[in-house]
């Protein structure tokens, strides 16, 4: 077996230089493997020394970016290539992902490996774009591998549990934090691999035309980058000591506060406006379903936000739903500001691997040439629309949290990254103008009866997807308020302990009617699923009261608080800075303080 794995090397968050007049990130300072690609290099060393072959790492990047490779090598890697060339400066997704495709495809390679995504662009998207190019299978976010002859049958995780997914090789996989644990490298490893041959690789070498890489090839720019700047607190301290007072005292000041009484305010109506379709005025949405059968919140979101921007484009709203059964969703969809359902009737199957997805949408896509098409950044959105927009040779803006129009009707799509301490306003070149967009960022609106959708069933011709899935697994909670719906939020950091602090945590979600939340490491050590995380790679959250629990309040957590409104925090370091965030700060343990709490709510309910 021969494998290649694709690496970046990423400035520490903390040490992270941007150069605001370029609009570019200096790479001159302390840089590191991402974190996601370490996971890719141990799992090509795991398979090769199982299964035999050979292991290639392979990135592109300015010269220091050698560094990077002479610690893959330590670790175990037999191969390194290095695309150096002052052409590749400035490359997006697609211009990156053209440039590793050019190398890898007549390499023969039969199995690529990622990161699920990097950590200082928090980008994900070029592991599909790579596939798409290379006309191959792809299984993302794995956290579970079996190889049999050529088959693989790997776990990924999904936005409720995970899927069990089948594809046979050539592939491309995306590694999952929980899929294999990083090499350490010893200093006598390091010393030997610094004097190893790393191969350098020109533009040249690749061929195709110098527009292809690099600035040149980038569909999308950053336009300008902004710190972010916070939301919330500080506020009142409160001394956690006495648990049973100190819960006693939050609940006054929530009731102070007016947090406890009275319904949330309803949002404002979708727009009852009727809209004509306009070639290339029109806006459309990528809509999904969840386990249940129910439109996701999500793509409710990306309605009322996608109506607003079609009001100021000029055109009409589309909706684009994946199965034929799907239709159904019309009038909800009108009701949320749709004026057309685009419903493609592809098999099962098909509706359940990426890149037919890309397939069946694709023509329309090219067909109708809509001004903006939005995806919910979920694993479904994440998986196909970057096959679509590499398939197209479209621009993507990855997990945005924000969608704007300039004044010369330009999208500009906001995303996050360095742990959210910065977002960049990106435009694209290409219609449509593509983004993914992470649930609860944007406002939902409140729908509008007596809206009408047109509703056009179209049964475009797709091939024989490259991967199955055999089955889903959901671990949601029944029990608990969904995140995406829910008044109030109990999220969950490390403080909280464990599988016993957590259940702690429900007792008082259940309480209280409300859902449950974590940041990233949570639901690394599975204590929560992927799903429920909130953050840079993860949710929003837009509850009225939001208690974070064991939460430390590293940005790359709070960039996923800012439709939060008040904020209660409990931790044991009165130095945590989610207390900057806070309206009510506890200093306290978790252990101890979640009962309290559930008890001091519980004799208020109580009270006639």
């Amino acid at each position: 077996m021969e494998i290649a794995v694709c690496i970046k090397q990423v400035p520490l968050i903390e040490d992270v230089n941007f150069d605001f007049e370029s609009k570019t990130i200096k790479r001159d300072g302390p840089n590191v493997i991402s974190a996601f690609d370490l996971r890719a290099i141990a799992l090509a060393v795991d398979l090769t020394g199982r299964l035999g072959g050979g292991t290639t790492v392979i990135t592109m990047g300015p010269p220091q970016a050698r560094e990077a490779l002479l610690g893959a090598l330590a670790m175990g890697i037999d191969r390194a290539v290095h695309i150096e060339d002052r052409g590749c400066a400035g490359a997006d997704t697609l211009a990156t992902a053209r440039t590793l495709a050019r190398w890898l495809e007549p390499n023969g390679f039969d199995l690529i490996v990622l990161g699920k995504y990097t950590l200082d662009a928090e980008t994900g998207q070029v592991g599909p774009e790579i596939a798409e190019l290379l006309g191959i299978a792809q299984i993302t976010g794995v956290r579970k591998l079996d190889i049999e002859g050529e088959t693989l049958r790997a776990e990924r995780e999904s936005d409720e549990g995970f899927d069990e997914v089948e594809c046979r090789m050539p592939a491309l996989l995306t590694c999952a934090e929980r899929l294999i644990a990083p090499i350490k490298v010893t200093p006598e490893a390091r010393q030997d691999a610094a004097a190893k041959p790393v191969e350098v690789v020109r533009l040249a070498d690749l061929g195709g035309d110098a527009g292809d890489y690099g600035i040149a090839g980038s569909p999308t720019w950053v336009e300008g980058v902004s710190i972010v700047e916070q939301s919330h607190g500080p506020g009142r301290r409160i001394d956690g000591a006495d648990p049973a007072s100190a819960a006693d005292e939050t609940v006054r000041a929530l009731e102070e506060l007016g947090v406890l009484d009275g319904e949330a305010p309803r949002p404002p109506p979708v727009s009852a406006q009727q809209r004509q379709p306009k070639p290339g005025r029109d806006v459309w949405i990528a809509c999904e379903t969840d386990s249940t059968g129910d439109l996701s919140a999500v793509s409710l979101e990306l309605a009322t936000r996608g109506g607003g921007i079609a009001d100021a484009v000029g055109g009409a709203l589309g909706a684009i739903v994946i199965g034929a059964d799907q239709a159904r969703h019309g009038p909800t969809l009108a009701a949320y500001g749709v004026d057309q359902v685009f419903v493609l009737d592809i098999p099962a199957s098909a509706a359940a691997s990426a890149d037919t997805v890309a397939e069946a949408c694709a023509g329309l896509v090219a067909e109708r040439r809509p001004w903006g098409l939005f995806l919910p950044a979920t694993q479904t959105g994440r998986d196909w629309g970057p096959r679509l927009a590499a398939r197209l040779g479209l621009g993507l803006t990855g997990d945005a949290i924000g969608l704007e129009v300039d004044d010369d009707r330009r999208l500009i799509a906001l995303k996050p990254a360095f742990g959210g301490n910065l977002v960049a306003s990106v435009y694209s070149k290409t219609c449509p103008q593509m983004a993914t967009v992470r649930p609860g960022m944007l406002r939902l609106g409140s729908p509008v009866g007596g809206r009408k959708a047109e509703v056009i069933t179209l049964r475009p011709r797709v091939g024989t997807p490259l991967s199955t899935v055999i089955r889903s697994h959901s671990l949601i909670d029944r029990t608990i308020a969904p995140l995406e719906r829910a008044d109030t939020v109990i999220g969950l950091g490390m403080g909280v302990g464990g599988p016993d602090g957590v259940e702690k945590a429900k007792a008082l979600a259940r309480l209280l009617g409300a859902s449950l939340c974590a940041t990233r490491r949570v639901c690394d050590k599975g204590w929560l699923p992927r799903q429920l995380q909130v953050g840079l790679t993860g949710k929003g959250v837009n509850a009225r009261l939001y208690i974070a629990a064991g939460v430390r309040g590293a940005p790359n957590h709070t960039v996923g608080l800012k439709g939060a409104g008040t904020i209660v925090a409990i931790n044991t370091d009165a130095e945590a800075p989610i207390f900057d965030w806070a309206d009510i700060g506890i200093v306290g343990d978790c252990a101890t303080l979640l009962p309290a709490l559930t008890e001091a709510f519980r004799r208020r309910r109580a009270q006639p």
